[in-house]
């Protein structure tokens, strides 16, 4: 007999948080550096009738042999329509060795946490160790979850938020304010939140720079979270002319990435991507080595991040007994 852990969105809610996600996706990312996880590509499309995607992404991870998938939906207009998260998504973990389920989990709180983590890893190796202020272009769920990692790797002390919307600006300003006890302001232009910032947060579905060359400073750390299909930007690609690039995986951030307008228009060549998340977290590569280079951290978001903090969730929950076992076969 065959047992699966079901784990409901209030299961994850008693076991996931940023400090385990962030040390969850490390690990993902290292044995994905060291070439002991297997990440295909994702597969992504776009459902425009109803202004919606779905995004599935497998792995494989040596590490902790296991196997998984992640199917998710990112549906922009739920919040107004059916009164649902944006993204709602669906984890599906199995064994390593034998391909045999051990847990279906709701897959939308994990998911946003390892999001978050993926950022948190990229300013741990990659911003200055001494930075304080920090931009956040866009203020929904994942600007929520980007400043969470930052807060967790880095002493951030004030923050300001700029998002299309002004109101929800001014929402997510004072809802941080409160629960992480920091100055964060609401500012009227990307570039009033971006000029005097040590680190630089997009998180948003846009198709057309938000973030411009000419306001970034030296020393900057850019995380770039939003751009995960053909289309989507964030930044104006000049802002690589002058970065220490890192992404999560060349072939997929070279396809759906930030980076592919700065490739497409020329800017950059393939070459000159600096390196993979994972060769930094190896080890094999230094991350950032002074504190005047920019650098641009390209989270396309990647299977084994999702495998290896659902299996992180689901360790906790056998050893808490949270869940329910149901029968397969």
């Amino acid at each position: 007999m065959v047992e699966i852990l079901m784990l409901s969105r209030k299961d994850t809610e008693q076991i996931v948080n940023m400090k385990d996600a962030i040390k969850a996706v490390e690990t993902g990312y290292r044995a994905f550096g060291e070439g002991r996880a297997i990440n295909p590509f994702a597969i992504s499309f776009v459902v425009p009738k109803y202004n919606g995607e779905i995004d599935v992404k497998p792995a494989y991870i040596q590490d902790i042999e296991c196997s998984g998938v992640k199917f998710a939906g990112g549906y922009w207009d739920n919040p107004v329509k059916y009164d649902l998260p944006s993204v709602i998504s669906v984890i599906v973990l199995a064994d390593g060795k034998n391909g045999v389920p051990l847990s279906i989990m709701d897959g939308t709180l994990v998911g946003s946490y390892r999001t978050g983590a993926a950022g948190g890893v990229g300013a741990k190796y990659l911003a200055r160790k001494n930075s304080e202020n920090a931009a956040i272009i866009g203020t929904g769920n994942q600007g929520r979850m980007q400043l969470k990692a930052l807060l967790e790797v880095l002493p951030i002390q004030k923050v300001k938020a700029w998002d299309k919307d002004n109101h929800r600006a001014k929402l997510y300003a004072s809802e941080m304010s409160k629960e992480h006890s920091i100055e964060v302001t609401a500012v009227e232009s990307a570039e009033k939140a971006v000029s005097n910032a040590d680190v630089v947060v997009t998180a948003t579905p846009a198709t057309g720079p938000l973030v411009y060359s000419s306001w970034i400073r030296p020393g900057t750390h850019i995380n770039a979270i939003g751009a995960d299909m053909p289309g989507k930007q964030e930044l104006d690609p000049m802002v690589f002319k002058s970065a220490k690039a890192v992404v999560d995986y060349k072939p997929q951030c070279i396809e759906i990435g930030e980076i592919q307008h700065a490739i497409k228009s020329g800017i950059i060549k393939e070459s000159d991507i600096y390196a993979e998340i994972g060769e930094i977290v190896a080890g094999k590569k230094k991350g950032r080595e002074n504190d005047e280079e920019i650098t641009v951290f390209d989270s396309t978001g990647l299977g084994i991040q999702d495998v290896s903090t659902a299996y992180s969730v689901y360790q906790v929950a056998k050893e808490r007994n949270i869940g329910k076992m149901v029968e397969f076969f």
